[in-house]
């Protein structure tokens, strides 16, 4: 899906020219979203400074409303369609945090929303999504199959569907964090991020290297979620036959068309690490640190403790969600 792409036909052959993110338009959406958010905290950490050698702190987006990041891209995206015209709901497809963050968004607007899943998602995803009055239906093994259903869904009801990843305003909500990151630390010179869909590193890139166009910027997979590393190491976009990840957070099979770009001209590199690892992190960061985080936010620490990541004098961490089932946490301590 090439959602805000311009097709430009040229003879016979079709040049596609995907959108650029402006700061000025990053700013706005972050004056537009925040009296529905909070600033979310930038704490420094000894333990794990300590562990690495540097300076180390942690952005803690897994304390931001309904507990990721992804507020900030789905009401970003809500409120433009909702100053444009009139809304009858929202639709979106999600591995649980996108879902809530659009549940979210309708809940504060006074819409309905129908909330796609696939089989696996935890419970306390679901459950979330339900506490702010969204529809969930759970269909399928894989976001793709939640994905392809929930475009049915849109045609069937005329709801606005609100993408995960693949959508300007989704991917400049998500920039927003950046803004915070560097008026709270403006010595910043080094980002990790977890990917997905690629909507946070995304926006994150674009951003800080507007402020600051020397700060590094890396991203972080889980072995078997990892289409933007191979994408990025291609150089064109590889899709993943499935996922094999536990890390339902970053469930997507193939990453957007719009991610992938700007991932491509403003992200330094991108590196893997394995499920087991970033267990272990999830473990380590409740155990020192006092922090409840999902895989798909830990794997970030798991690359870091790695030592594969070249980290500055100033390294922000992004914990991007805290959304972890009790009950699947039990399973890591087996």
């Amino acid at each position: 899906m090439l959602s805000n792409a311009i097709i430009i036909l040229m003879s016979k052959e079709a040049t596609v020219l995907y959108p650029e993110l402006e700061l000025n338009e990053i700013k706005k959406a972050h004056e537009t979203i925040m009296p529905y958010l909070v600033w979310t905290p930038l704490i420094s950490t000894v333990t794990f400074s300590e562990l690495t050698g540097t300076n180390i702190f942690f952005k803690l987006e897994n304390m931001q409303k309904t507990g990721s990041f992804k507020p900030r891209g789905a009401l970003n995206k809500t409120l433009k369609i909702f100053k444009e015209k009139k809304i009858k709901g929202l639709v979106a497809a999600s591995g649980g945090n996108h879902a809530q963050g659009v549940a979210y968004a309708a809940q504060k607007l006074g819409l309905k929303a129908k909330l796609v899943m696939f089989h696996g998602v935890p419970d306390c995803k679901i459950d979330a999504c339900k506490s702010y009055g969204a529809e969930v239906i759970i269909h399928g093994n894989e976001l793709q199959d939640a994905m392809d259903y929930s475009f049915q869904l849109q045609k069937e009801t005329g709801y606005e569907h609100v993408h995960a990843f693949n959508d300007i305003d989704i991917v400049a909500g998500q920039g927003t964090l950046a803004l915070e990151i560097y008026k709270d630390l403006p010595e910043v010179d080094t980002v990790i991020c977890s990917i997905g869909g690629g909507g946070l590193v995304a926006g994150m890139a674009s951003t800080i290297k507007q402020i600051k166009k020397d700060v590094k910027v890396f991203g972080v997979e889980t072995i078997g979620a990892d289409s933007m590393y191979q994408s990025f190491k291609s150089g064109k976009i590889v899709p993943l036959p499935k996922i094999t990840s536990f890390a339902e957070g970053l469930s997507a099979c193939r990453v957007g068309d719009i991610t992938f770009n700007l991932t491509k001209k403003y992200v330094d590199d991108i590196f893997t690490i394995s499920d087991e690892k970033t267990k272990e992190a999830v473990l380590l960061l409740l155990e020192r640190q006092k922090l409840l985080v999902e895989p798909s936010a830990a794997c970030t620490i798991a690359a870091l403790l790695e030592r594969n990541i070249p980290v500055g004098k100033n390294t922000v961490v992004v914990l991007s969600g805290g959304n972890l089932d009790l009950d699947r946490l039990k399973t890591f301590l087996d």
